[in-house]
This record gives structure tokens, C-alpha cells and sequence, in this order.
């Protein structure tokens, strides 16, 4: 049996910052100044005792997943199925501005889909937003499917159309099509993709699998273990779904990049791998100073605050989709971890009310990113 835990040290022998160091195969939700949330077995969270850490117990999984994925908080989500008749009725409604393109086909082999939404094809204005990396990440779907549909149905409108006659916006919302069926359907927390390993465990954590600085780090949050959460996988790419995010970023050559995530409210931008900043002082004054202007826009819906900080701040991790994208690339790149704030309101299983006031809230964020890069 798996518990979630909150896990605080005033020890010496055991300091908060040195948890993720841990070879225990933590499911690290939260990881703060002062406290830490993780999912472990009952074991797992004994021996952090043992160790010298406080371990108080929030919730057995079993009662979590009882409060929060009820059959209601379900319903509103796409299926991999769903997502794909939504994208495909909005390029059959507007062919003269929106494309659905497969970029790649997952382990099970689904096709990850892209809508390229512009007037010109071949531009060289471009950017990229996807979702659903982690499959148990559901709104992180639903916030790039409604940003394809607000640009594709107010293309005729600015500043839509006015974006839309200089370049090209690509919106990619499930990357990870097995792993989100499998949460759907077997397994409500399932985080990787569906990759039989060779000792019997199943999946790779596509969001640990990019080329840039892959492998480099050791840690729960970023593992060699195959049966972790955080999985990196046997070699860079080794995954059919990063495959496809690679080919298409090389392909296209994009001007910037999202990646949706949930949960935490926070805006991400590199590094991952290390806790120095980016060198480039230009280069990380834009990513301070747009994260920082998303971060007031996204507040001034809602009042709901996102963090905008270094990815590493979080917690280490190597081999993330816009460190690559950054390191790779030299291109403005971020993460967007969305509602809610904490295991307590729900974690991963945001209600469905949630969604709508969740792209509410993201949507100027998204439309300034749109502005300054495109």
C-alpha cells in the first residue's frame, strides 16, 4: 500500500534538500523550503523515519484517489479519442487556417497529433504548445486544446488574425496518448508512457528523455531505476513519442516553446539540471522578464498565483523538454505547471469545473508569449 506523506527536518543528518538524493523511488509531488509532499510505500515512508525525517500522513492513495477521481471529476476530459475528433472538426471547419498533422505514433502506436493553425504554410514565425507529457497530468490537455480552438474560431478577429497572416502557431496536447488512456482507464496516477522495460516494469518518463544533459543526474526526481516514476530511459530519445517532439522542433524550427504541466501554479523556465543560472545574461532576462509578465497577467484573472522561477528550483531534473529546447535551440522555452496549487485542493485530479477558469486564466499569458515571440 502507497501513502502520500508530508515529510519536514530540523535534523542536520537529514536536511529537506538532500530527500530527492535518496534512492527510494519517491513520487515527489511538492518539494518546498520547508516541507516536502511525496507518494512512497508504506516502507519507503518508515525508512525516511528511520533516516531522521518527520513524516506525517496525509492520505493513503487509496482514500485520496476515493475524495478526488470520482466519476463527475472524469467526466469534461478527453479521451486520446476525444482529442483527436475535437482537433480534426476544428481543421474540417476552418481548412484555410488550421492543418491537423500526426507528428508521431506512441509505443501502443496512437498517433500524437499537432494543429498547425496559420494562413502560410512554410513561415518562418512559428511557435510551439503542448501538453500532457505525464499522463496523469489531464488539464494539462485541456489548456492547449482550448487555445487551438480560441485561435482557430477568432482567426478572423485581432489579433488573431493578424498573428495568424505572419506566421504559424503549432498546438500538440497530448504528447503522451498511452500513458493518458491508461490513467483513464486502469490507473488514475499513472505519470510515463507505456514501455515494457526488460525487468518487468513498464515505462519511461518522456519528460526526462530529451538529448540535452540526459542522464546526468541520479535522484528520484530524475532516476536510472526503471520501476521509478522519473524514469529516464535506456538512451537519450529512446522513446517514440520524444521522437516525434524532436523531429518536429528540428523540422520546423520554432521561435519558442510552452509545455503544459500540472500541478503546482508555477512558470518554469531553464535550467532543470542545475541550479546555475543561464549564462546568457540576454537570454535570461527574457525568460525572467516574460515569466514575470505571465505570472501578473495570469493573476489578474482569477487572483490565482503562479511562481515564476528557475525549473531546478522546484527540483532537479535532466533531460526535460525545455531545457532541450532552450539548450538546443537557444529559444525563449517554459513549463507551465497549472492548477492547483497543492495535494490538498486535489494534485493531479483537478475537478472538471476547474477547467474552464483554468484557460481563463492562462489565456493572456498565452497571447503575450504569442506577442513578443511570434
Amino acid at each position: 500500500m502507497s501513502v502520500i506523506v508530508r515529510v519536514t527536518s530540523d535534523n542536520p543528518r537529514a536536511p529537506l534538500s538532500q530527500l530527492v538524493q535518496a534512492p527510494m523511488g519517491l513520487d515527489v509531488w511538492e518539494l518546498k523550503p520547508t516541507y516536502a509532499v511525496v507518494r512512497a510505500p508504506e516502507a519507503a515512508a518508515e525508512r525516511l523515519e528511520l533516516m531522521g525525517y518527520r513524516v506525517e500522513q496525509l492520505q493513503e492513495t487509496a482514500s485520496y484517489l476515493s475524495a478526488f477521481a470520482t466519476e463527475a471529476a472524469a467526466t469534461g476530459y478527453h479521451s486520446a479519442e476525444s482529442l483527436e475528433a475535437d482537433l480534426r472538426a476544428l481543421a474540417q471547419a476552418h481548412p484555410e487556417i488550421a492543418e491537423l498533422r500526426q507528428i508521431g505514433q506512441s509505443v501502443e502506436r496512437r498517433p500524437i497529433w499537432a494543429l498547425r493553425i496559420g494562413e502560410r504554410r512554410g513561415s518562418a514565425r512559428k511557435l510551439l504548445f503542448m501538453g500532457c507529457h505525464h499522463a496523469r497530468e489531464w488539464i494539462a490537455v485541456e489548456v492547449p486544446y482550448l487555445l487551438a480552438a480560441h485561435l482557430v474560431e477568432s482567426s478572423s478577429t485581432d489579433p488573431v488574425k493578424d498573428w495568424l497572416s505572419r506566421g504559424e502557431i503549432w498546438v500538440a496536447p497530448m504528447v503522451n496518448p498511452d500513458g493518458h488512456e491508461f490513467s483513464r482507464t486502469q490507473d488514475r496516477l499513472w505519470r510515463k508512457n507505456r514501455r515494457p522495460n526488460g525487468n518487468g516494469s513498464v515505462g519511461v518518463d518522456p519528460n526526462r528523455n530529451y538529448g540535452y544533459m540526459w542522464g546526468t543526474l541520479n535522484v528520484s526526481t530524475s532516476s536510472h531505476v526503471p520501476s521509478d516514476e522519473t524514469y529516464v530511459g535506456p538512451r537519450a530519445f529512446s522513446e517514440p513519442e520524444t521522437r516525434a517532439v524532436r523531429d518536429l522542433v528540428a523540422q520546423q524550427l520554432f521561435r519558442g516553446v510552452i509545455s503544459y504541466h500540472s500541478y503546482s501554479q508555477l512558470i518554469l523556465y531553464p535550467w532543470g539540471y542545475t541550479s546555475g543560472p543561464v549564462v546568457d545574461v540576454a537570454d535570461r532576462n527574457e525568460h525572467v522578464n516574460l515569466a514575470v509578465a505571465m505570472q501578473k497577467l495570469i493573476k489578474d484573472v482569477h487572483r490565482k498565483t503562479y511562481k515564476a522561477e528557475q525549473s531546478s528550483k522546484l527540483y532537479p531534473t535532466a533531460g526535460d523538454t525545455t531545457d532541450w529546447t532552450y539548450g538546443e535551440y537557444d529559444i525563449p522555452s517554459f513549463t507551465i505547471e497549472l492548477r492547483p496549487a497543492s495535494a490538498r485542493e486535489g494534485g493531479f485530479i483537478l475537478p472538471a469545473s476547474q477547467i474552464q477558469p483554468t484557460w481563463e486564466e492562462n489565456r493572456p499569458a498565452a497571447m503575450e508569449f504569442i506577442t513578443r515571440l511570434l
